[in-house]
């Protein structure tokens, strides 16, 4: 889904308006999109309007960005795929990503061994409904453990660069197909940021189409 990631970040860069879509503004989705969602779905459905309260980028390379847009329910995250919002202004994909957990590692040990549970074809994820598994979307033609996807997001809170910051995350993702036939999607986001607090995030999601949402 991110294509081939690379380290590289903007200089100056500042959250561009995409479809609409920046800080301080709002998104509604569509009720009736989000009740289409099967029942075994992991995903809470997010109040009509969210309102964007800060903004993230990362240059995936091969001329693809990540934008991503934090609002002011820290259950959700929206995400879009494409151009770099400012000259290239495509949008490939949008995703809605609903944070099913957070953990926040005691040591080196633990930290260390989440990075090795993501490498493996599948992961299990636990549920109040039991252990769910997910098979693994990125290089999910080998049957090998796989080093995950590491990139920076630059992060901030105001249009103008304010509150600005840096994370550096090392991610997975998977995927299980739900009673319909649709894919769940689930990213494992290990994340370090610079002032050096680390954190796991699960984080269950599904595509977006254009007329799903309006801003």
């Amino acid at each position: 889904m991110f294509g081939s990631l690379f380290n590289k970040k903007p200089k100056g860069w500042l959250p561009p308006e995409i479809l609409g879509l920046t800080i301080g503004r709002g998104i509604t989705f569509d009720k009736i999109a989000l009740k289409l969602l099967p029942a075994d779905s992991l995903i809470e459905h997010p109040d009509s309007t969210l309102m964007i309260t800060a903004q993230g980028h990362c240059d995936l390379g091969e001329q693809s960005h990540m934008h991503r847009f934090y609002p002011d329910d820290d259950r959700f995250l929206v995400q879009f795929q494409g151009g770099d919002g400012v000259e290239d202004e495509r949008v490939d994909e949008i995703m809605l990503w609903y944070f099913y957990d957070v953990q926040y590692p005691s040591g080196t040990g633990e930290w260390n061994q989440m990075k090795e549970a993501i490498r493996q074809t599948s992961f299990n994820l636990p549920t109040e409904d039991g252990l769910q598994r997910f098979d693994r979307a990125w290089f999910d033609t080998s049957s090998s453990p796989e080093d995950p996807m590491t990139y920076w997001e630059e992060v901030c809170d105001t249009r103008e660069g304010g509150g600005r910051r840096k994370i550096f995350q090392t991610a997975m993702l998977f995927a299980r197909t739900l009673k319909d036939g649709r894919d769940e999607m689930l990213l494992v986001n290990m994340e370090e940021a610079d002032s050096g607090e680390k954190s796991i995030a699960f984080m269950v999601g599904f595509p977006l189409e254009r007329h799903n949402f309006s801003v």
